[in-house]
């Protein structure tokens, strides 16, 4: 299990996003790996798009494709989930790529986007370019609001941008790390969902990541706009 994965999971579970899920709801997650944060919601359908997609848990469609260039034959969904996804794709692609999610969203629908801070501090932070590295972060550490307000411009979706400091995570990350191939899965668990309860009563602050919850206007064209045509509404928690 990578130590992201189930900390994201514990950390927006305690930040109510999975409570936002319905049961009728169509749901496709972006770069899941495994589908691991699918197989613990419940909801009508479950699909994963992902070049690396690892066929695990039943229940799934798993679609070993490029999100960007994947035919979804017009299908649209109640919520997508791209969790620490945007920073790994190629420069240049960002703005396609929340193209995408938007023409793949029904009206009214949700996307959630997790990506790192391009302020984000590890610790010891000296160690943050080899981290980077490990985390397969080779285009940038992450974005900036402002980078982020870019990529969503000429959207048809709306933007509450959170912050997610994550100061506890990052402070214990490489000692985790170390020890993790010597720790039972219980023990791990235990220690990442306290991490991730601390985490989230103390998300303010830019050295961590941003959490996007995108929502799809309704009456918007499938399509989306044609270039230029005008500019996300963004909120930000105060």
């Amino acid at each position: 299990m990578r130590l992201g994965t189930l900390y994201r999971y514990r950390l927006l579970g305690f930040l109510g996003l999975w409570d936002e899920v319905r049961a009728t709801d169509d749901v496709l997650d972006v770069g899941g790996f495994d589908g691991f944060v699918l197989s613990r919601i419940g909801c009508r359908s479950k699909t994963l798009v992902d070049p690396d997609a690892q066929s695990v848990f039943e229940g799934i469609e798993y679609v070993k494709a490029d999100f960007l260039t994947h035919d979804f034959g017009g299908r649209r969904f109640d919520r997508i989930f791209s969790l620490d996804v945007i920073e790994h794709i190629p420069a240049g692609t960002e703005q396609r790529y929340f193209g995408r999610i938007s023409s793949l969203l029904k009206d009214g629908a949700t996307a959630y986007v997790t990506t790192p801070s391009s302020d984000i501090r590890v610790f010891p932070n000296f160690l943050r370019g080899w981290v980077a590295r490990k985390w397969a972060h080779y285009k940038c550490f992450g974005y900036s609001k402002s980078e982020l307000r870019t990529f969503l411009q000429d959207t048809e979706l709306d933007c509450n941008m959170n912050e997610l400091n994550a100061p506890m995570y990052l402070f214990w990350y490489l000692p985790v790390r170390a020890l993790q191939p010597f720790m039972p899965a219980r023990l791990l668990n235990c220690i990442l969902t306290r991490l991730a309860t601390f985490d989230a009563r103390h998300a303010r602050g830019m050295r961590g990541y941003f959490l996007l919850r995108l929502r799809r206007r309704a009456g918007a064209p499938a399509g989306g706009r044609q270039p230029n045509s005008g500019s996300a509404t963004l909120t930000a928690e105060p």
